[in-house]
């Protein structure tokens, strides 16, 4: 699976009475165990000893959990709570009869979109485990393996997602509103959101 390493791989079944016995979690999260994942994989284990690139107290261990799931709808509650409280950094396969997504959690969940189970894969770049933990969440963010800056790079597209947000809301207000004033106010602030965007879009 994701054209992993021999040497990282673990392929061991994990009881989902584990994650919802032992976490904190609500009767809803505990039904996404139930009723949408059929089971939960270790698949890998990214650490030191298996990879021979050195880690650090806050990037020590990189786990790949598969989620097998029942249909297509990905429990994301279920996904947050083991994200949220698994020490280890976690990346989330979530998969289906032929096709898979990825997910990883930075300051929210972050996944790619389906893709066939055959053609996905990973790569392991970086010369320590935070760079290769900054390079597996930069896959799925962005769908390359750059690691440089990714905080800087997270921090962009939260402003440009909340920017294309205000955007539609100005011009929803500007088609309905009658006041010649109110209506040049929105214009203007409408080409100040774009203005920002195509500055935001040439950083990236």
């Amino acid at each position: 699976m994701l054209n992993l390493p021999s040497t990282v791989l673990v392929n061991r079944v994990m009881p989902k009475k584990v994650f919802y016995e032992h976490l904190k979690t609500t009767a809803a999260i505990k039904e996404q165990f139930v009723q949408q994942i059929e089971r939960i994989e270790m698949v890998a284990s990214i650490k030191e000893a298996s990879i021979h690139i050195p880690g650090d107290k806050d990037v020590a261990e990189i786990d790949v959990l598969a989620l097998h799931l029942k249909g297509a709808n990905v429990p994301y509650e279920a996904i947050e709570l083991v994200a949220r409280s698994i020490p280890n950094k976690l990346l989330f396969v979530c998969l289906t009869d032929e096709s898979c997504k990825l997910l990883v959690r930075r300051d929210r969940l972050y996944e790619t979109g389906w893709e066939p189970t055959d053609g996905a894969k990973l790569e392991l770049a970086g010369s320590t485990l935070r760079e290769l933990w900054d390079s597996i969440a930069s896959q799925v963010v962005f769908g390359d393996a750059n690691s440089v800056d990714l905080a800087g790079r997270l921090e962009r597209k939260r402003r440009s997602e909340a920017l294309r947000l205000e955007l539609e809301q100005v011009e929803r207000k500007r088609k309905s509103e009658k006041q010649i004033a109110k209506r040049n106010a929105l214009f203007d602030r409408k080409r100040a959101i774009e203005a920002e965007l195509s500055c935001l879009e040439g950083e990236s």
